[in-house]
């Protein structure tokens, strides 16, 4: 598959498997731990998967920013053609919520799982990932060891399955450079996107599964009072670790609207 030249002169790489209803894929720090979930998608799904710039095979360069993320979208669904549904995985959930606000012509509806949609800061918020003092720390470790960061941002996503993490964490470490992974994480740090989420409507599903100390149930249920019109649905574990929980509902969103 070609890469999509950008006019700053990034190159993204971009690939395409199955055929039928579109489904794209945002995402970050998850490029090699999706094959589960793609391969059964893509038995009735055209799946479309990219590397975000500075990442895996696309020009090891920034800016990491959101803005210049949705951007890119922009021009690759240009070239690839819109989609049914945008998975947005971690970060990549607020490039999918704004792409498809923004570009409705482009993306139809979101799935989100994994993620905080408001900025930190709040007392109240539920889990890691609502604390600014946790999420600051977070970013100091990884400037100083990187690999040990990596383990701890990655620590408590795959169901307590120590061995799984130790071995994703090794594998992120590779494709995901410790600039691009800084970059990434200050822009979500600094993302909100409640509001831009709540224009969504019923376009938009929030996953939920236990057992995730980033991102509690709790979390989930703090957003179900601000999205009172998205569709919030709980399943036993999360896309990495149990893709045939996550790709039913996927294949459900994903069916092309009647009307």
């Amino acid at each position: 598959m070609p890469k999509l030249a950008r006019p700053d002169g990034v190159e993204l790489y971009w690939e395409e498997v199955g055929d039928g209803p579109g489904v794209l894929i945002c995402n970050t720090f998850n490029l090699a731990t999706l094959d589960g979930l793609v391969a059964r998608l893509a038995e009735s799904r055209r799946v479309i998967q990219y590397h975000p710039r500075g990442l895996g095979e696309s020009s090891r360069q920034g800016p990491y920013d959101l803005g210049t993320g949705i951007e890119d979208i922009e021009a690759l669904l240009a070239e690839a053609g819109p989609m049914e549904v945008a998975l947005g995985l971690g970060d990549g959930a607020h490039r999918a919520i704004r792409i498809a606000d923004a570009r409705p012509d482009l993306v139809d509806r979101v799935i989100f799982t994994s993620t905080a949609l408001g900025r930190p800061g709040d007392a109240d918020a539920p889990g890691f990932s609502g604390s600014t003092e946790v999420l600051y720390a977070l970013m100091g470790l990884m400037r100083r060891d990187y690999r040990s960061g990596l383990r701890q941002m990655l620590s408590g996503s795959a169901g307590g399955d120590e061995e799984f993490e130790r071995e994703r964490a090794e594998v992120v470490g590779e494709i995901v450079p410790q600039e691009a992974a800084i970059g990434y994480l200050e822009a979500w740090i600094s993302a909100g996107s409640v509001d831009v989420a709540r224009r969504l409507g019923n376009r938009l599903t929030v996953l939920a599964y236990p057992g995730n100390a980033w991102f509690p149930l709790e979390m989930y249920e703090s957003l179900r009072k601000g999205l009172t019109e998205a569709c919030f649905e709980l399943v036993e574990d999360g896309p990495m670790t149990r893709p045939d929980l996550t790709a039913p509902v996927l294949l459900r969103v994903s069916e092309p609207a009647k009307g």
